[in-house]
């Protein structure tokens, strides 16, 4: 059986008096740690790429488009309020 470089170097001397932070001095603290590390960096970079795109327009936010979308709203009285409806 394989010992992991971790466990072999922590003896139960290096343990003791502890306690309860011992935990703190296995493997799966570390992937843990890894975890959380991970995950903050993947918040991080997802924040950063969405930031620098939801200031920017759609492609299709022509002229034409806008025109044709307004005459599109107009035929379905989806703004009744502003086109002086009910």
């Amino acid at each position: 059986m394989r010992v992991s470089r971790v466990a072999r170097c922590l003896t139960e001397r290096d343990l003791q008096g502890l306690g309860p932070l011992a935990a703190l001095k296995s493997e799966g603290s570390i992937v843990v740690a890894g975890s959380i590390g991970l995950t903050v960096v993947g918040l991080v970079v997802g924040q950063l790429w969405f930031m620098s795109i939801s200031h920017k327009l759609p492609s299709t936010m022509t002229p034409q488009w806008e025109a044709a979308t307004a005459k599109y709203r107009a035929m379905q009285l989806q703004d009744p309020i502003r086109e002086g409806g009910y």
